[in-house]
């Protein structure tokens, strides 16, 4: 029998918006339970937080007696294991063809050979369809293909739960009623206990032994199949016959502000006229025969559903008025929490990426070509812009000097100046501008297309796997082109102070040997150290908690440039303060 799914006073609030309130639900285990309500009304979210990858504010999600909300990381990671995941647009990860995204959760937590490991991809994608595409990359398949190869990576590892977001966007009316005999199919092999949400009506009435419907921030409804298609509860009804005239709207915001507590139970009709609550109930009068396996063999699930309901103990669920008045509010959290929430979430995730440095397997090869691309995109913009500014700082030191009569220590003030302050922070801006702002991009689009999601159901951190080689690279770059910004810089300003300012080669070199010390380069280096780790961090935050759509990416990407510009000057203002405090000049 499947793995079990309960779930007990959950809510969950983005911002000033509550999602829903005080859902609790329990999904009969091995069962095929379905999940509809109007758009926006959270559905998708409550997939997520059974997974544990969005977390409520209140409640718990028990997975198998595991609570997903108040669970480690490395615990979540490894219950969601137990769970195959088929999310609305396949979430293939785009660098792979469809044969190694379906072979992925094999190669990552099984000891399977090769061999083995294509015996088990071939059945699977044979069962979705999909052979002789194998080769072929995301880009280059179908969005229904996508999405039938995403359903074939979420049951190479035969999970106890299959979770499946909107199985019929993308698909044609042929293949979405193939691919629900499929899912029928897969239960009965696997007896997994399976959700399916879902706006097709169809799918609905006739895949799953149980239906439930989010409506307004609460569970309307929720039970057996045979008793909620027969219901006259005025929202069920006019969603399920897809009439224009009842409680919902356009709109959940219209929704809220023109439904009240009576006009959703069915002693109290939206509107007044009864006669829109009698053509509901007239909307759904015969039951519609449930889908059986191909084979015609008894669907074990089926069988346990029936002797639940003839024994009353499966019952239907409908939600009373007081229910109703508590999913009306609407908490807004203070904004100064939610600030401090938001900062203490950068240190957390700064945290975590320091330790999921040392763990292994560490992704050296992701690494190494993260490396190479932050530095080709950065080192020509950071030397362009190191020339100038050591000119600019030798004109500056060269003209004060001279206003005091300390000529003879222009080379020293300018080479201190480039090596400790101009070039660590010329490369970090170059870096966070340029690398960084590319990784929050790639990272901002892997989490709306579900990549960074469909990493954690398969049970691998996006942390340890995305963002650790990403953050060591621009540290690395940082450091290689702090060296090669601190060379120009100071070349720039010999030349600069030589030939333009008249000053003396000898004395420009002497000042800067009798004064500069070592421990000068390597403040320096440290500090693009640290900027780099910053850069890398915040870029790293940003593209992977980016709100969604081409927009979100858009301003995750100029957040993460104007957070890191401002992090790097306060940072850089608290370092040099330390340094001078700490380390006496040379002479002294």
């Amino acid at each position: 029998m499947g793995g079990t799914v309960e779930v007990t006073g959950l809510s969950k609030t983005y911002g000033s918006q509550n999602i829903w309130h005080d859902l609790t639900i329990a999904l009969p285990p091995g069962e095929i339970t379905a999940m509809m309500g109007p758009s926006g009304t959270g559905k998708s979210v409550f997939l997520k937080s059974l997974m544990g990858i969005v977390e409520p504010e209140e409640g718990e999600v028990l997975i198998n007696g595991v609570d997903m909300v108040s669970a480690k990381e490395s615990h979540r990671l490894e219950m969601r294991k137990s769970f195959g995941v088929l999310f609305q647009d396949g979430a293939l990860f785009g660098s792979m063809n469809v044969y190694d995204n379906v072979a992925f959760p094999l190669r990552e937590h099984t000891r399977k050979n090769e061999t083995e490991i294509r015996d088990v991809v071939m059945e699977k994608l044979e069962m979705v369809g999909l052979v002789g595409q194998e080769h072929k990359v995301p880009g280059e398949i179908s969005g229904g293909m996508k999405k039938r190869a995403g359903l074939a990576r979420s049951l190479v590892t035969d999970p106890e739960i299959i979770l499946i977001d909107e199985p019929d966007s993308g698909l044609d009316p042929v293949r979405t009623s193939n691919l629900a005999q499929l899912l029928v199919d897969v239960n009965v092999l696997t007896d997994a206990t399976m959700l399916v949400v879902t706006h097709n009506i169809e799918l609905a009435r006739t895949l799953p032994d149980n239906l439930g419907m989010l409506y307004r921030r609460e569970l309307v409804m929720f039970g057996p199949r045979e008793e909620f298609l027969l219901t006259d509860h005025p929202v069920v009804s006019q969603f399920m016959s897809g009439d224009p005239e009842g409680p919902i709207g356009m709109s959940e915001e219209v929704d809220h502000r023109r439904v009240g507590p009576r006009d959703l139970s069915p002693d109290g009709p939206y509107p007044s006229d009864t006669a829109v609550l009698s053509h509901h109930a007239r909307a759904i009068e015969v039951l519609p025969r449930q889908l059986v396996p191909r084979d015609g063999q008894p669907r074990a699930a089926a069988e346990r559903h029936r002797e639940r309901v003839s024994s009353g103990a499966a019952q239907l669920y409908v939600a009373d008025d007081d229910e109703r008045e508590r999913a009306r509010a609407n908490p807004v959290r203070d904004p100064l929490t939610r600030s401090l929430r938001s900062i203490g979430n950068v240190f957390a995730f700064a945290l975590d990426t320091i330790r999921a440095t040392f763990r292994r397997p560490f992704a050296g090869q992701e690494a190494l070509e993260q490396f190479w691309f932050v530095v080709s995109v950065s080192w020509v913009p950071a030397i362009l812009v190191a020339i100038p500014f050591g000119a600019v700082i030798a004109l500056q030191l060269g003209t004060l000097t001279v206003q005091v009569g300390a000529q003879s220590f222009t080379g020293a003030a300018s080479v201190l100046a480039v090596v400790q302050q101009a070039a660590p922070i010329v490369t970090s801006l170059v870096v966070a501008g340029a690398g960084g702002a590319a990784i929050c991009a790639d990272l901002g689009a892997r989490t709306i297309r579900d990549e960074t999601d469909a990493m954690k159901v398969i049970g691998v951190s996006p942390i340890q796997r995305l963002v650790v080689p990403r953050v060591l690279a621009c540290i690395g770059a940082a450091v290689l082109l702090n060296g090669l910004v601190s060379v120009v810089g100071v070349v720039g300003g010999y030349v600069f102070n030589v030939m333009v300012q008249g000053g003396t080669p000898g004395a420009y070199l002497a000042s800067f040997t009798a004064l500069a010390q070592l421990s000068d380069l390597w403040v320096g280096e440290l500090k693009a150290v640290i900027f780099g780790f910053v850069a890398g961090v915040i870029a790293c935050h940003r593209g992977l908690n980016t709100a969604p759509g081409p927009k979100g990416v858009g301003d995750s990407v100029n957040q993460s440039v104007v957070i890191t510009f401002l992090l790097l000057f306060f940072v850089n203002f608290v370092i040099t303060t330390l340094y001078l405090q700490l380390v006496p000049g040379k002479g002294a």
